[in-house]
């Protein structure tokens, strides 16, 4: 089922709403919470999406125990509070921090690496959900290797939309909004009006109304023709 999901996700050509994606893939699987989490090679340059809302407010995401301890193989680990006594070796503000995660929901977890520590950037996912150790060895520990599959995927497609992203933006670009640009570059990239709306926490008629004053500033009629624009700047005007 994880894999004919990633087909149909590696299809989307936006980063929020592939992460849309993927959190309902992984809450269909009976995971509540997923972290998608991404360091530079010195625990630098924090890429991070996560369902928990505030978890990293005061602790830098850097400093994830998962970062720390768990991306020197490709092991699948068993984290949160529910397993914190299988590994002596976090510290009392590691403890701490799980322990927090524990009350917003996240008690057991998997930590599946995708990227390992040598790499310019290393890191992966944190699944997981509010049942005890018991239960959630019975739920989800026996598709522990389906959800690494998954995992995989769905990094080398968040890679590549991020390096997408990275590409240069036509002089254009300079005369809209941060608003205005953010709406441009979500639909140009893929999203539908209602992923936008849901990824910028407005309407759908707001969207529409940014996206209107933004194609009149660039001189373009639509998402094809916007879309069109970015792909002259990364290429150098080359068809």
């Amino acid at each position: 089922m994880l894999v004919d999901q990633a087909t149909r996700l590696e299809q989307i050509q936006c980063t929020e709403a592939l992460w849309l994606g993927v959190v309902e893939t992984f809450a269909k699987a009976g995971l509540d919470h997923a972290v998608y989490l991404t360091v530079g090679a010195d625990f630098d340059a924090p890429f991070m999406r996560s369902t928990i809302p505030g978890l990293y407010d005061n602790y830098p995401p850097e400093r994830d125990p998962f970062l720390r301890h768990s991306c020197t193989s490709y092991d699948i680990l068993t984290l949160g509070a529910a397993y914190i006594d299988s590994h002596p070796y976090v510290s009392e503000t590691e403890r701490a921090f799980v322990e927090r995660a524990a009350t917003a929901g996240l008690n057991a977890g998997l930590g599946i690496p995708v990227r390992l520590k040598g790499f310019d950037r290393f890191g992966g996912f944190i699944l997981g959900n509010d049942q005890d150790r018991a239960g959630f060895d019975a739920d989800i520990l026996p598709h522990a290797d389906e959800l690494r599959l998954f995992c995989h995927l769905m990094h080398r497609r968040f890679e590549d939309l991020a390096a997408e992203a990275a590409m240069p933006l036509p002089q254009e670009f300079d005369t809209l909004s941060p608003r205005e640009r953010e709406i441009v570059l979500l639909l140009a990239r893929g999203c539908s009006r209602q992923e936008a709306a849901e990824i910028c926490s407005i309407s759908v008629h707001t969207v529409s109304d940014y996206a209107k004053t933004a194609y009149r500033k660039l001189g373009v009629n639509n998402r094809a023709q916007a879309a069109a624009l970015l792909h002259a700047a990364a290429t150098g005007g080359r068809g």
